[in-house]
This record gives structure tokens, C-alpha cells and sequence, in this order.
């Protein structure tokens, strides 16, 4: 995610205290709160999505912080094996790369057993079982 776009606001700033509170309101729900400045900054650790806000993988990004590719790049870069499931689920490239390190194994997918794995590999290898 670049630094140079305006970032969406997951809160509505409402007020600041002397003693460092902040008053905010979320944008989706409306859920009013009151946050230390740390807690504060933890919203945006890892930063949220500069089009939607949303803090740990959505549409637009993964939760590694890869930009979710359109369905034109998807058809063009996905193996054909893995084509359903991009298009359902929504990949990144390092996504692409990441289904080469999975395998079938007795109806169930596995990462192979010599492959490093990051959290994104193990999730998508949730989504491919289902769970």
C-alpha cells in the first residue's frame, strides 16, 4: 500500500481531551468510543486500507498486505488448476506464488512439507478446505 494516497478513516474524530482521549465514532456501525492516543495508533498497525478502511485483508488488499488482483489479472496469471478458486476467494501475485507450495493430498490440501510458510499461505490453504 503507498503512503501517497489519502487513507480512509476507520473513526470519525469527534473530540480531543487535555488528557489525551480521544472521543471517535466508527464509520461503520457508529459504535462511539473513548482512546488513549496508543490505543489509538493501534488502529492503524497494520494500516488500514486506503479505500475501505478495513484493517486486515478485504477486497482491495490481503491480510499480508497484497493488492488483491481484478478478475482480468486473475485469468491471465492464475494456473488453470487454481482458476476457480482465485476468482472465488480473490489472490494476490504472491498469492499465485504461494499455491505452488500446496498439494492435494488424501481430499484434503496441504502445504509441501519443505516449503516456508507465512501467515497468507496457511490461510488460503483454510479456504481451500473449507474452514
Amino acid at each position: 500500500m503507498s503512503d501517497d494516497t489519502p487513507k480512509a478513516q476507520r473513526f470519525d474524530l469527534l473530540s480531543n481531551s487535555e488528557s489525551g482521549l480521544s472521543y471517535v465514532r466508527e464509520k461503520r456501525g457508529g459504535t462511539m468510543r473513548v482512546l488513549t492516543e496508543s490505543e489509538l495508533a493501534d488502529f492503524n498497525d497494520p494500516p488500514p486500507c486506503p479505500q475501505c478502511a478495513e484493517q486486515f485483508g478485504c477486497e482491495h488488499f490481503n491480510c499480508a498486505g497484497e493488492e488483491m488482483l481484478d478478475d482480468d489479472a486473475i485469468i491471465a496469471n492464475a494456473p488453470p488448476q487454481w482458476l476457480a478458486f482465485a476468482k472465488a476467494c480473490g489472490v494476490s501475485l504472491q498469492d499465485i506464488e504461494r499455491l505452488k507450495l500446496i498439494r492435494e493430498h488424501e481430499g484434503e490440501y496441504r502445504v509441501v512439507e519443505e516449503a516456508v510458510t507465512d501467515m497468507r499461505t496457511l490461510e488460503i490453504v483454510l479456504l481451500l478446505n473449507g474452514e
